[in-house]
């Protein structure tokens, strides 16, 4: 069982920084096309992720030495169809009327490996039924293309990694990989009756598509920061900047913080006075600022107050205190002083965010003093 449990053990180490890499895309897709996160398609997508990440592993692992792959000889194609037929009667120790032979029969590599084939791909079948709702022939289709894949895969020695293929492309694969996906088809009821079905995930998702989150809003601005942290690298890089990082270096003395400023002013101020009230991570999470007025729409001195409130004031307070500046420049007892406040805004500004994420309303303070708040734009298509 080794060969086997080591591949998954990988895959349960790498899976964690799979996850976090593939989470803002796939947070942002989901927003975009359902307008709200469901936790039980989040469960089946990251299990499905899990599952294709242990075959991959399970196909390619354990890894050679490739001096010893270099020394192989023999051709790397086997395209004799149910050639396992022929290798299970030629090479089995099964004997039909000796049940004593039965089990050490069944723990042969000629039984084994076909079956492992088999189940390989069943839950692939099973996750394209009940999710992707995929056909009986289309998810055949797409059995076949992982295991055609998986197997090129091998004959290429991982796409030129290795000098040659380190594993044999084998036509029985192919055919028990795409057996397995439709035995996989057929029994995902038995697996999937105790849940929800798609379109019921859909519809509770388009429900909670209607409401602004606060998780919502802030994954609308980490995709903003991440927008804004490209752009100051690209301008870094093309030397543009002085510099290729939005952080404030103590020892520059501050010179990137004009940067800071007149990018919060362009992209959190400007631009949404001219959007509609949406930045490109709103956007893309389908939500927008308006105001609570009856004109509705966020003016340019509305958006100055909210976003120079949050950044300019709260942020700053927050933030400022831990740059090595402070450290270095200031007094012992007036950096204590300005760390203290930087603590104590931040543990306010946590209160205020705990006790209106518990109540009904959930405008922030900065929202209020500057009658503003967020919609969701998101608009079910018929």
């Amino acid at each position: 069982m080794q060969p086997y449990l080591f591949p998954i053990e990988i895959a349960l180490l790498v899976f964690p920084f799979l996850a976090f890499f593939l989470t803002l895309p796939f947070v942002i897709y989901q927003y975009h096309k359902f307008g709200g996160l469901h936790f039980l398609r989040n469960v089946v997508l990251y299990t499905f992720i899990f599952y294709l990440l242990c075959t991959l592993l399970l196909v390619l692992l354990p890894l050679p030495d490739p001096d010893d792959v270099a020394k192989m000889t023999g051709s790397p194609l086997q395209l004799v169809p149910f050639k396992f037929i022929q290798d299970f009667l030629t090479h089995t120790t099964l004997v039909w009327n000796d049940p004593s032979t039965y089990l050490a029969a069944l723990t042969q590599a000629v039984v084994l490996q076909p079956v492992f084939n088999i189940l390989l791909i069943i839950p692939l079948g099973v996750y394209l039924r009940y999710y992707f709702r995929f056909s009986f022939w289309k998810t055949t289709l797409f059995s076949f293309l992982l295991s055609l894949f998986f197997e090129i895969t091998q004959l290429t020695g991982i796409y030129g990694i290795y000098p040659h293929a380190y594993r044999l492309f084998d036509v029985d694969d192919l055919m028990l990989n795409t057996l397995g996906g439709m035995v996989g088809f057929a029994i995902a009821p038995m697996f999937t009756s105790l849940l929800p079905s798609r379109t019921k995930m859909d519809e509770a998702t388009y429900i909670k598509g209607q409401q602004v989150s606060y998780l919502r809003r802030f994954f609308a601005f980490l995709v903003d920061w991440t927008i804004l942290r490209f752009l100051t690298w690209l301008l870094g890089m093309l030397h543009i900047l002085p510099f290729t990082t939005l952080e404030i270096d103590g020892g520059s003395r501050f010179t990137q913080l004009w940067w800071l400023l007149l990018l919060i002013f362009l992209y959190f101020i400007l631009l949404p006075a001219f959007a509609h009230g949406q930045t490109l991570g709103k956007m893309l999470v389908r939500i927008r600022i308006i105001s609570t007025t009856p004109s509705d729409k966020a003016t340019l001195w509305q958006l100055l107050i909210r976003n120079g409130l949050l950044y300019y004031v709260t942020l700053a307070i927050i933030i400022f205190p831990f740059n090595p500046f402070f450290v270095n420049q200031l007094p012992p007892v007036l950096f204590l002083t300005v760390l203290g406040v930087g603590i104590m805004s931040a543990f306010m500004f946590f209160i205020h965010f705990c006790i209106n994420f518990f109540s009904k309303d959930r405008q922030l303070f900065y929202e209020k003093l500057s009658h503003t708040m967020h919609i969701s734009t998101f608009k079910r298509k018929v």
